[in-house]
């Protein structure tokens, strides 16, 4: 008995938008989709990608070892004071460790390295915040109840060999700028010495 294989045109015609639109949903709807064409677009774009252990920064680096060790950055750099020295250099990327960036600012004292900030598109936060506790685990809540307390906004710390790891905590709100910050020790005590009230010499 012959079987008639041939299939229905309404069935071949769903199965067609099946194959043509599953992979479009994928892309354009899904997470993980959306993170690989926005990768894809970045290199398409010519933007480098930066793929760095800032958990591992330390302020023994050097604007020069950076450089060497990222040859791809272009940076454009200035002189003049900042909140952590008197240097800083920015450069554009397409992607931090994987994830759709913008750009990376050293800031320096001198040629020496002091903090780091990475800027990333905003619905990449949660992941981010994943990539950064996968490294060096979970948050220290106590400092981030302190900073929250102190300054009336979320902040998630984690402690690394050379300072810290900063970013938001939670949701961003519409002015909060995405970005993972790594502060040196160097440059947390810059603060804390900016911070402390003048002392009358004792006589």
């Amino acid at each position: 008995m012959r079987h008639d294989l041939k299939l229905p045109r309404l069935y071949k015609t769903l199965l067609m938008l099946a194959l043509v639109f599953g992979p479009f949903y994928w892309l354009a709807f899904t997470e993980d989709g959306q993170r690989r064409t926005d990768l894809a677009l970045m290199f398409l774009l010519g933007k480098p990608e930066l793929n760095a252990a800032l958990d591992s920064f330390t302020s023994a680096l050097s604007e020069g070892q950076i450089r060497e060790t990222f040859p791809k950055l272009v940076f454009q750099c200035a002189d003049g004071a900042n909140p952590f020295g008197d240097r800083l250099c920015a450069a554009e990327i397409g992607a931090f460790n994987g994830l759709p960036a913008s750009s990376v600012t050293l800031f320096l004292v001198g040629d020496g390295l002091r903090a780091v900030k990475v800027s990333y598109r905003r619905i990449y936060h949660p992941l981010v915040r994943d990539w950064v506790e996968g490294r060096v685990g979970g948050v220290d809540d106590a400092r981030a109840s302190e900073e929250g307390e102190e300054t009336g906004d979320g902040v998630a710390t984690w402690t690394v060999p050379d300072g810290l790891l900063i970013m938001r905590d939670g949701e961003l709100a519409r002015e909060d700028d995405p970005a993972l910050f790594w502060l040196s020790g160097a440059a947390l005590a810059r603060q804390a010495a900016a911070r402390a009230p003048d002392q009358a010499p004792l006589n």
